[in-house]
């Protein structure tokens, strides 16, 4: 019995399809608009094999469920099994949370602070949302409150546009999420790091946006330590008279201490051997 011929047309209408979603910059796309691209219903099993068979060539790697969403795979990345998220978390973040943003260790790096080689990536998001694995890579989410009054940048120097928190934005988020990113050390080589960079407008819009008195003592402590009277004296103004200020704990997570010392200026209480060596991390 003779074999039957490969099927070039259709793949040949899968493969124009994917061309026509890179040539304008896009990586990610739905099951609907390949439908509509390849002049099929969404719900035909025709386009359920097509997207099999793309997948099996590695030209696609499947990324969301609901909805069914895919990333296109460039030869260059075929080891990785994903193109870099910088060119389709937008696409693929938007409809599902218009305010995301790029934040945490992940947005440190972007800024130039990259101490730490994580494996994932870390996005803010307003609600739960499992991760996402495409290929090798990760995208974890954070869930963080009052989300769309975070200062934000879009970054437009790369393939595609993407969002991601401001440097005394990523601060903040950092010193509320210490267990997540590795602790105080880590918060303090980014916090270093930054500094030089952060304007006092930027950082007022950022305490503004967060408006949790806590972590902005923990920051003026932090600038204190550092050598920073300019932005401390920003954060005590924003913060305003001392007695008002609760007690706070520098760090998070860790287990309470009986020898603690307490700043009286910003009602913080530190372990005085972890700051020293905290602060002595380049």
């Amino acid at each position: 019995m003779p074999s039957h011929p490969p099927m070039v047309t259709t793949d040949r209408r899968s493969d124009a399809a994917l061309n026509q979603l890179q040539a304008k910059a896009h990586y990610y796309f739905q099951r609907s608009v390949f439908a509509q691209l390849t002049q099929r219903s969404a719900e035909s099993p025709s386009v359920t094999m097509a997207l099999h068979r793309l997948a099996k060539r590695g030209r696609i790697v499947a990324v969301t469920r609901r909805p069914s969403g895919y990333l296109i795979v460039p030869p260059e990345h075929a080891s990785f099994g994903a193109p870099p998220f910088s060119w389709w978390v937008h696409d693929c973040m938007t409809p599902v949370e218009a305010h995301y943003y790029v934040g945490l260790l992940t947005a440190a790096q972007h800024w130039g602070s990259a101490h730490y080689a994580r494996q994932d990536v870390q996005i803010m998001i307003s609600r739960p949302h499992p991760s996402l694995t495409p290929g090798r890579l990760k995208i974890s989410f954070t869930v963080k409150r009052n989300l769309e009054a975070t200062p934000t940048v879009m970054v437009t120097s790369g393939v595609a546009p993407w969002r991601v928190s401001t440097r005394a934005a990523t601060v903040l988020d950092l010193l509320r999420h210490q267990t997540t990113v590795g602790g105080l050390e880590s918060v303090v080589r980014v916090l270093r790091d930054f500094v030089p960079y952060i304007k006092p407008a930027e950082l007022r819009t950022a305490l503004d946006a967060l408006d949790q008195r806590s972590t902005a003592q923990r920051l003026g402590f932090l600038l204190d330590r550092l050598g920073h009277p300019a932005l401390a004296k920003v954060t005590s103004t924003w913060l305003g008279a001392s007695a008002h200020r609760m007690p706070q704990r520098l760090e998070l997570g860790t287990a309470a201490a009986r020898d603690l010392d307490t700043d009286d200026r910003w009602r913080v209480a530190f372990d005085p051997i972890r700051v020293g060596l905290a602060l002595e991390l380049q």
